[in-house]
């Protein structure tokens, strides 16, 4: 993987380790909600790197190796998040941010299996 690569998938892992810990840290840590890491622009900030970076990269070998899947997984991931702004219920907000990380993490997987198999020349 290319280091852009590595730290979109980096990116998404955060996200998702982010979401999953927001319930515990609800019950064990009211002090924490109020801070920097775990503020609604720490959210935003992390959703948009995240994507953001992962729709620059997957876009990028998709024009050149013309394999959807990826950006799939990575429409389903944009669908979550759109689907927590509207549904807006604090309760099952963490699993739509899960959600959110795992689906760009497998689209960057499915991408890079992609990649490794095809017999053109990668320039990184």
């Amino acid at each position: 993987m290319v280091p852009l690569e590595k730290m979109g998938l980096f990116l998404s892992f955060v996200c998702a380790v982010h979401c999953l810990s927001m319930p515990l840290l609800f019950f064990f840590a009211p002090y924490f909600m109020s801070s920097l890491a775990f503020s609604a622009r720490m959210e935003w900030v992390l959703v948009v790197m995240s994507f953001g970076l992962a729709a620059f990269l997957l876009i990028q070998d998709f024009l050149k190796h013309r394999k959807p899947l990826p950006l799939y997984f990575l429409g389903f991931a944009l669908l979550c998040k759109v689907l927590d702004i509207f549904i807006s219920n604090q309760a099952t907000e963490w699993i739509f941010g899960l959600l959110l990380g795992v689906f760009v993490a497998v689209a960057y997987w499915v991408n890079y299996q992609h990649k490794s198999a095809c017999t053109c020349k990668i320039s990184s």
